[in-house]
This record gives structure tokens, sequence and C-alpha cells, in this order.
């Protein structure tokens, strides 16, 4: 099962390479909170977006667990190796707080040994027991959150939540469709917001960052050409491809490619089929700024031409159909 973690650079969660760097080239200092996850088999998104997976099922997991729970009992040694088992998770874990804890915990048995013959050897025994009662609370403590980190089992709160990026969300303060604006027109406008929104959405679990500002750039656009419909209702004609073509375009190729990134497999098809997902994004941007221009020129051009121009650079209808068909057999 592949590892994830949160990447301190990238700010989010990650998958994880075999030698525990992060998927986007940082280091393996970088990441904490390492953990053994899968992503949704009902959404598809990575583990950064907050789907934590068991380890594994039943009674098999139980044993799992208990077997990766015993080191609380090096803390029942009088605080001989109570100290081990701090960095024993700290370590495993990448979780500094605990490793230091548990060279604090050392102190009193290097106190007690250094002061062996003297008259402060009864005073540090002492200290050590009561350390020790105090590590044995910690460790009880910590159980949980050490599961959480390292089988996904997360209580609530326990973990870092992924960071909201702001241009993910709706615009806090849209123009309201002003009085008496045609019903119909109205609503197709209303419907185009709604399909921004799904398509910013949706961008949130595409982990590849390239991809996802193009994707916010598009929506940015499209919001840019909904607020000019709202103030002047009049230029909607000048907008009609990308109202009746241009949005559903934009649309199917994101959920398409979000789609397939989510797979776990790297096959040539699939990398083929995000390259071109990729690169149609791009033409998708130009066919958005071109309708931005008409609007805001109140220009009308022929919507035939414009869409036939574009279907010759996407053709990702049958594209996503023909690699839907892979995924059986990856």
């Amino acid at each position: 099962m592949p590892l994830g973690g949160f990447c301190q650079v990238c700010d989010r969660w990650v998958w994880l390479t075999p030698y525990g760097a992060c998927e986007n080239g940082h280091p393996a200092t970088a990441v904490r909170d390492v953990q053994q996850l899968k992503a949704s088999t009902a959404t598809g998104v990575a583990p950064y977006e907050g789907e934590y997976a068991p380890f594994s099922p039943g009674k098999a997991r139980f044993r799992f667990w208990w077997r990766h729970s015993l080191w609380i009992g090096w803390t029942f040694t009088l605080g001989f190796f109570n100290w081990l088992a701090f960095v024993y998770i700290g370590v495993r874990a990448r979780h500094a707080a605990w490793t230091l804890a548990g060279f604090a915990y050392l102190m009193p048995l290097i106190l007690t040994a250094a002061s062996f013959g003297t008259q402060l050897f009864h005073g540090f025994v002492v200290l050590q027991l009561f350390v020790s009662a105090a590590s044995v609370a910690h460790a009880l403590y910590l159980r949980p959150y050490y599961r959480a980190v390292m089988f996904g089992d997360a209580p609530r709160n326990s973990l870092p939540a992924p960071p909201q990026d702001p241009r993910l969300l709706p615009p806090a303060a849209r123009p309201p469709l002003p009085k008496g604006m045609d019903e119909a027109a109205g609503e197709v406008i209303l419907g185009a917001r709604r399909q921004v929104d799904a398509v910013r959405e949706t961008a949130g679990a595409i982990g590849k960052r390239v991809v996802q500002d193009k994707v916010v750039r598009l929506c940015e656009t499209a919001d840019q050409i909904l607020s000019e419909l709202v103030t002047s209702p009049r230029k909607v004609d000048a907008a009609r491809g990308f109202l009746t073509y241009y949005l559903d375009a934009a649309q199917r190729i994101v959920d398409g490619y979000a789609l397939l990134a989510s797979r776990p497999t790297g096959s040539p098809e699939i990398a083929r089929a995000l390259a071109r997902a990729e690169a149609s994004l791009d033409s998708v941007q130009t066919a958005f700024d071109g309708q931005l221009a008409n609007v805001l020129g109140d220009r009308v051009l022929d919507l035939e031409s414009e869409i036939e121009l574009l279907e010759k650079t996407v053709r990702m209808d049958d594209y996503f159909s023909q690699t839907g068909g892979l995924e059986t057999e990856v």
C-alpha cells in the first residue's frame, strides 16, 4: 500500500516515493505524519484531500495494530527503557517532538547512573521512578495519535487539515442578476456559475500544481465573462460560444483529467491521455480569452467557425471514452 504524508514545502498532503521523498521532489526530511494510505475508491482523490484508509480489515488489522503497539511496554521498565519508546515512535512517524521527548526521558536515567555512590543517588532514583510513571501516561495519551499517523485511523482534529486554497473557493460576492432580466437568460447565467464552481471544486482534487493553476485561470476568466453578462445582459449573444459549448468542454476535460490522474497506475496510455488533456486546457483558455474579448468589445463572431477551430485541437469526448476503456485493463 502506498505511503502518503504532509509535505511542509508543498503545505499539503502528497504521495511519497519508495524512498520517502515528496512526489513533487522535496526531500524526505520535509515530510511529516507519514501514513499508509490509499486513494478513495469513491471519489478518486489523493490522500492529502483527507481520505484516510484503514490498513486492513477485521482481525488481521487488529493483530497488525497490536503487534505495533508493543512499544508502550518499554515505558513499564521503571525508567530504564521508557525513553526508547518515544524515540522509536518519533523516528517511525518522523515526529520531532516525540523524538525529543524520548531524549528528555533519558535524562533521569543518566543522572541516576552519574550519581551512583553519592548522596544524590536516592533522590535521582525517586525522580527516575516519578518520570517513568509520567512517561506511561504520556505514551497512553500519544497512542491514538501514533495510530492516526501510521495507519490512517485518525481521531477528529488529530491531524492538520489540508490547507484551503482560496483560489479554489467560489467568489465571496457575485453581482446579483439585475431586475427585469430575461428569465431564460438569467437561468443560463446561473447555470454557468454552477458549472464554473464545479470545475473549481474538481481542481482541488488535482495534485499537479501546474494543471491546477491552468484550471484556476479558466475559472477566473469564466467569472469575468459572467460578471460582464450580469452587468450588460444585452451582451449574452456575444458569449454564445462560451455559454453553449466552451464551458461544457472545459468541464469535461477537467473532470476527465482529475479521474485519470487519480489512477495509481503509470501506464503509457494514461500518461499520454493526461498530456493531451493538459494541452487541451491551453486551447480552451485561448477560447475563453476570445470570448471575454468578444463580450468586452460587444462583438458577435461566427459561432460555428469558432467551435470548428476549437474542435480541431480539442477532441476530448472520444479521447476520454477511449481511455475509459483502459481503466478496465489497468
